[in-house]
C-alpha cells in the first residue's frame, strides 16, 4: 500500500504539474533567504546554514531534502548590500533536482526600519532515472518518464521584498519567476511553476529578559494551491529553544535547540502527518546546523534590532 500511494503522487507530480514543487522545510523561519533573497546579509554577521530533512521515514523513494545556504552583509562600493549563495539537493523517487544560486540584496532606511530589495538567480537540474521502480507496479506506468537516465538544466530566477521594523519582519518573494521549461531526450515538455511566498513575524521578549516569543506565519501558493503554515517559537535566555509549526492540510512539526558556546546552532524537528498517509509512514524528521562569525566587516550604522533566529 505504501508503494502505491508513493507512485501515484510521483506520477502526479512529474509531467504538467499544479502541485507545489518546492520543498518543506520546518526551520525555515530561522533561516528565510532560502525563500527570499531580500534577507541575503540581514544579520550582522556571516552566516552559513544547512537543513536536512528526511521526509514521510518508512515510505521507499520518500522525499529527501538537503538546503545550504551562506550569506553576509558588504558595503559595495559604498552601497549597503548583502551576498549569498544557495545551493538544495531534492530527491524524489525517481526524480533528483539540484538548484545553485547566487543572491543579491539591496537595503535602506525607510521611515523607522530598513527596506531590502533582493535578487537570486542560477541553475537549476532536474534528472530521472527511469530504472527506478516501485515494486508492485508496472514499469511503464507514465509514458512521461524516461525509460533509463534523462536530466535537463535550465536558468532559474527568484526575487523578494522584506521590511524589518524593530522586532517585526515581513516579506514578499516570488521563486521560479521565469517558468522555465525542460526538454528532455524523449519525453515531453514540463517547467517550474511560479512559487510565491508571504513570511512573517514577531518577537517578544517577555519581563525578565530571559524569555522571548517569536510567533511567524508563512503563506506559500503556486496561484493553483496554498499552503499556510503558523509557527510559534519560545527562547530562554538567547540558548535554548522548542516551538511547534501547524502546516495546513499537512503536518504538526515539533522542534527544539540549542546554541553552544562557540555560537553553533543545532536544531532538529519532527513533523507527524495527518494526511491521508498517515499510517503508511513514521514521521518525518529534520536536522539544521548553523553558524554565524563576524570578520569585522565595516557596516552602516542600523536604527533596527534584528529578528535574529541564525
Amino acid at each position: 500500500m505504501r508503494q502505491l500511494l508513493l507512485l501515484f503522487m510521483l506520477l502526479f507530480g512529474v509531467t504538467i504539474i499544479s502541485a507545489q514543487q518546492d520543498p518543506v522545510l520546518s526551520h525555515i523561519f530561522f533561516d528565510k533567504v532560502k525563500i527570499n533573497p531580500a534577507f541575503a546579509g540581514s544579520e550582522d554577521d556571516i552566516c552559513i546554514g544547512i537543513i536536512n530533512r528526511q521526509q514521510w521515514v518508512g515510505i521507499e523513494g520518500a522525499p529527501k531534502t538537503t538546503a545550504f545556504n551562506a550569506n553576509t552583509p558588504i558595503n559595495l562600493m559604498g552601497v549597503n548590500s548583502g551576498v549569498g549563495i544557495s545551493l538544495m539537493d531534492d530527491r524524489l523517487g525517481f526524480e533528483s533536482n539540484f538548484r545553485a544560486n547566487l543572491q543579491y540584496a539591496y537595503y535602506r532606511n525607510f521611515g523607522n526600519g530598513i527596506l531590502r530589495l533582493g535578487v537570486e538567480g542560477g541553475i537549476y537540474n532536474i534528472a530521472f532515472d527511469g530504472s527506478w521502480t516501485t515494486p508492485g507496479a508496472p514499469a511503464d506506468s507514465d509514458p512521461a518518464i524516461p525509460a533509463e537516465k534523462d536530466n535537463s538544466m535550465v536558468f532559474d530566477m527568484a526575487f523578494g521584498a522584506a521590511y524589518i521594523l524593530g522586532d517585526l519582519y515581513l516579506g514578499l518573494s516570488a521563486t521560479h519567476l521565469t517558468q522555465t521549461k525542460f526538454k528532455f531526450t524523449n519525453t515531453e515538455l514540463s517547467y517550474l511553476k511560479r512559487h510565491y511566498y508571504l513570511i512573517a513575524g514577531y518577537n517578544f521578549q517577555l519581563s525578565g529578559g530571559n524569555i522571548d516569543l517569536k510567533p511567524n506565519l508563512l503563506i506559500k501558493s503556486d496561484a493553483a494551491s496554498t499552503q499556510i503554515t503558523i509557527n510559534m517559537i519560545a527562547s530562554y535566555n538567547k540558548k535554548f529553544w522548542g516551538g511547534v509549526s501547524y502546516r495546513t492540510t499537512d503536518a504538526i512539526d515539533v522542534m527544539a535547540g540549542i546554541e553552544l558556546f562557540n555560537g553553533i546552532k543545532i536544531g532538529y524537528a519532527y513533523g507527524l502527518n495527518f494526511s491521508k498517509l498517515i499510517n503508511t509512514n513514521d514521521g518525518s524528521h529534520e536536522i539544521m546546523l548553523g553558524y554565524c562569525f563576524d570578520i569585522g566587516f565595516d557596516k552602516a550604522p542600523q536604527k533596527y534590532r534584528s529578528v535574529r533566529f541564525l
